[in-house]
């Protein structure tokens, strides 16, 4: 008994060696895993050539360098780093003057790169150099053959998007989609994207693609990366919440050439702690756009100053559901439910698809909305959806606010009570093909007064309504809504 004592403590010595061993090497493991692979930053490839035994190969290609040491989906693999005088020591004439080559901006003069040795695995050898080699730019790997060419970057973390951050531009709330859609152009962004759908339109970025594994934007699958790509990225800063939760709205391009919105949520030392998708349209719901241009996806998002936020997003068969969120103390989005007043009954939902605390509207209910038709551009009807129902003697504001109206007929100059005025509109009605010069009619929108539209009607609470259109008309205002026509009104799959 005595002598099983006595080994007790080498027992235990063992015991504790082994849960050292094991935490270490767990350790290790966990931390070489938080060492991300390198990001792909550009891809271009020759259609004509491209092979697609290569093309499966890149898709599960994953590469990081680190210490001399480059990994290769886990296979590790010693390298040199070289350097040449010129660019033309390194690339070939054939590919030196290729198309592909030309995406990326490389010096003429000394180039860095990094040496393998020929026991390389030979799918990968396929996209290096001759002798084995890539080119190493201050964090940035570039590959060229003739099929393809194509950039990976190191990946950079919460201290490098920290620093950033502080140039980002801040814009005050409430922001609302309609009106500010683009992001304030300042002297923080140094790069702009042409649109070449659009040439008067130009996308700032001021985010490297570096941070797409830690703003959660892709993994380290390059057939994600590729297929969800994602470029010049924007960032721009709301006001901070709660004392410690930082808003940053990020914007990017993607490769159908539509710009995504985020809301993300930063702890105060830049862990992200949470997301959401405001605005990613895709393509149109309609092949006419002739009849209506409004695209499927989230199509308008509006922050109002207290974060209480919200979003729509347009389907194919154009319903549209409306969510709300608010930002609780931990720093996560909380859908909150969303009422109306404006209907009496709503789309048949689809748990699957939709949230249990959202608004669907019914395909005739979400296109029925007036549409401008002439006058002021002003912030306040930019950014909100009218729809005027003369049967039901309701007017509704943005699908969920709904106003009961009623209707009149008075004489012209006793409407506007002012001869300089009276003859200013009749001859803007003229335009319409509509006569006020003796009497109008027009509708009473009860309790308008007390909204920021009162100061564009009269009396505060009075609009024009003749021939299906709503005219907003006061001593300096005059604008325009139509009615939806049939075509715009009714989906037609």
């Amino acid at each position: 008994m005595a002598r099983l004592k006595k080994y007790d403590w080498l027992k235990k010595f063992i015991f504790f060696i082994f849960i050292f061993l094991n935490y270490s090497y767990c350790y290790a493991k966990e931390k070489n895993s938080e060492q991300t692979y390198w990001i792909l930053d550009k891809y271009f490839d020759n259609n004509q050539m491209i092979n697609k035994k290569n093309d499966d190969y890149l898709n599960n290609l994953s590469i990081k360098f680190k210490d001399n040491i480059f990994y290769i989906n886990e296979n590790r693999y010693p390298v040199k780093i070289g350097k040449v005088a010129n660019i033309s020591q390194l690339i070939p004439d054939n590919l030196l003057h290729s198309d592909l080559l030309k995406n990326f901006p490389l010096q003429k003069d000394e180039v860095h790169y990094l040496q393998f040795d020929f026991s390389i695995d030979s799918n990968f050898a396929k996209l290096l150099l001759p002798e084995q080699k890539v080119i190493y730019l201050n964090d940035q790997l570039v590959f060229i053959n003739q099929e393809m060419a194509l950039s990976f970057l190191k990946p950079a973390g919460k201290n490098a998007f920290k620093q950033i951050s502080k140039h980002f531009p801040s814009l005050k709330l409430p922001h609302n989609s309609r009106i500010t859609g683009d992001f304030i152009k300042d002297n923080n962004y140094k790069h702009f994207y042409y649109n070449f759908f659009n040439e008067n339109e130009y996308y700032p970025h001021n985010i490297s693609r570096s941070f797409v594994n830690y703003l959660q934007l892709s993994n380290n699958d390059l057939y994600a990366q590729r297929h969800d790509y994602i470029t010049h990225l924007s960032g721009i800063k709301l006001p901070v919440l709660h004392n410690r939760i930082r808003p940053i709205l990020i914007e990017g391009l993607q490769r159908n050439g539509e710009m995504i919105t985020y809301l993300y949520l930063f702890s105060d030392n830049f862990d992200v702690i949470d997301k959401i998708i405001l605005k990613n349209p895709n393509g149109l719901t309609r092949k006419n756009s002739g009849i209506d241009d409004l695209a499927q996806g989230f199509i308008y998002y509006n922050i109002d100053k207290n974060y209480q936020i919200e979003r729509q997003q347009r389907f194919t068969d154009e319903t549209i559901e409306i969510q709300h969120y608010k930002i609780a103390k931990d720093g996560k989005f909380r859908e909150i439910p969303v009422i109306s007043n404006c209907y009496k009954e709503f789309a048949t939902k689809n748990n699957n698809i939709h949230s249990k605390k959202s608004l669907l509207l019914t395909n005739k209910q979400g296109n029925n909305y007036l549409r401008f038709a002439h006058g002021l551009d002003y912030d306040q009807f930019e950014s909100t959806i009218l729809t005027l129902n003369p049967n039901e003697e309701k007017l509704c504001v943005n699908y969920q606010q709904a106003y009961s109206i009623s209707f009149g007929k008075v004489n012209s100059k006793r409407f506007f009570d002012n001869d300089e005025l009276y003859q200013q509109h009749v001859e803007n009605f003229k335009s319409y093909d509509i006569d006020i010069s003796n009497e109008l009619e027009y509708i009473s929108i009860h309790g308008f007064e007390k909204t920021p539209f009162s100061k564009f009607l009269l009396n505060g609470n009075q609009a024009i309504y003749m021939k299906n259109t709503l005219f907003f008309v006061s001593d300096n205002h005059f604008t325009a809504y139509r009615q939806p026509t049939d075509e715009e009104l009714t989906y037609q799959q």
